[in-house]
């Protein structure tokens, strides 16, 4: 991620109410933003040029043209980023022009996702979870779908997985968090107010808290104890889960590498179990 970006990230709690009102045309308008001047700006996000001025220093930077600099080399990332997977469609000259662009949007959505992880924080996280009495997951609405994926893999780690129900007993679930207990929450645009209020409740409780979501707006930052951002641009009309399925796979990878032991005596007892149920088929395809 950016410099700049992740300076308003973890400044945003600090920030006024005008400053704020930059922050998120900043990132709402990340190709737009770089190139407007002080009057520019201060009119598309609805403030004074004194504020823009101010919102600058508070940034660290020594004056506006130095934070306009800081955005136009971001935008530059980002569009190095993007670029190494547009020239294959320039050649694509079909009627299915379109679905060779939602791959390829993809392929830049996981190229970004992996060159914004701290990795660090992303092995913080990990032991975090490891060391957790119990872990919850909870989404709601599209990420749901990414949140079962994530709490299949990690049941086949740890007993203690708790998927947390989109539903009135999610209430019920999250007040028996504890301090000793983690929280994976996934949200994405647009962002469910059932999932950052369960978010939050769970923080309180003194759960270390760690979100999936997919942009420096999401609410679910101001609460997280470790955030992690995956990409879901895309160009038709729904937003991409692939990268932060990446994302996650990427997570659960880390963990069973950590605890690799665990998960061979866990998935021997489980293979065990799938043979006495004859959970899967025996076919094998004909020979020729």
């Amino acid at each position: 991620m950016p410099d700049i970006y992740h300076r308003i990230s973890s400044q945003r709690e600090q920030m006024s109410k005008s400053q704020k009102k930059i922050a998120n045309f900043i990132i709402e308008h990340p190709n737009q933003a770089p190139f407007l001047n002080v009057e520019g700006l201060a009119n598309a996000a609805g403030v004074s040029d004194a504020t823009i001025v101010r919102f600058a220093a508070f940034m660290g930077y020594r004056g506006f043209p130095e934070m306009q600099l800081a955005l136009q080399n971001a935008m530059q990332e980002q569009l190095n980023a993007t670029e190494r997977f547009k020239h294959p469609s320039e050649e694509i000259e079909t009627e299915d022009q379109d679905l060779y662009a939602i791959f390829l949007r993809d392929q830049a959505n996981i190229q970004e996702t992996m060159e914004g992880i701290d990795m660090q924080a992303f092995h913080e996280a990990a032991d975090t979870v490891i060391n957790s009495k119990r872990i919850f997951i909870l989404a709601n609405r599209s990420a749901v779908s990414v949140a079962d994926l994530l709490h299949y893999h990690l049941s086949f780690i740890f007993e203690n997985v708790e998927i947390v129900e989109p539903s009135d007993r999610a209430i019920d679930q999250i007040s028996t968090i504890r301090e000793e207990d983690a929280l994976i929450a996934l949200s994405f645009v647009r962002y469910s107010n059932h999932t950052l209020r369960l978010f939050q409740m769970a923080k309180d409780r003194g759960a270390k808290a760690i979100a999936i979501t997919d942009g420096l707006s999401s609410p679910l930052l101001t609460a997280a104890d470790y955030s992690f951002m995956a990409s879901s641009k895309s160009p038709s009309l729904t937003h991409s889960l692939t990268a932060p399925i990446s994302l996650i796979h990427a997570f659960i990878a880390l963990i069973g590498k950590e605890k690799a032991d665990d998960v061979k005596k866990r998935l021997r007892t489980i293979e065990q179990a799938w043979r006495d149920f004859k959970v899967f088929s025996n076919f094998k395809p004909p020979t020729s």
